[in-house]
């Protein structure tokens, strides 16, 4: 059983060359600067990622302002996106607001380092 990691509204993350890894779902809701890596990854409406975010299922519901690479890429009607978009399925909400480009790409897969 894969349990989920949550990062809360009250925390901010900032610095040179942050990272967060997940081998299973984690959901963000605070800012973030750094990349973001995951099985699931999902950035809550409350959630600002400054960085890349990548894994397998990606669900924004709140703001990156970097790159988004996944198989599964879902953008919900109060997501905000500034970045690339690289993905082998994509769903995007009337309402959600994308300023980059989408690509789709075969062979995408996230790569989850071992921690």
């Amino acid at each position: 059983m894969s349990e989920q990691v949550i990062i809360s509204k009250d925390l901010k993350f900032a610095g040179q060359q942050v990272k967060i890894v997940s081998q299973g779902k984690l959901r963000i809701d605070c800012d973030f600067e750094g990349d973001v890596t995951g099985a699931e990854v999902i950035v809550g409406e409350r959630g600002k990622v400054r960085g890349t975010v990548a894994g397998e299922s990606v669900i924004v519901l709140g703001k990156i302002i970097g790159g988004i690479r996944g198989k599964a890429v879902d953008l919900r009607s109060s997501a905000h996106v500034e970045g690339d978009i690289h993905h082998t399925s994509l769903s995007v909400e009337k309402g959600a607001e994308i300023t980059g480009r989408c690509r789709l790409s075969g062979a995408i897969g996230y790569q989850a380092a071992r921690v």
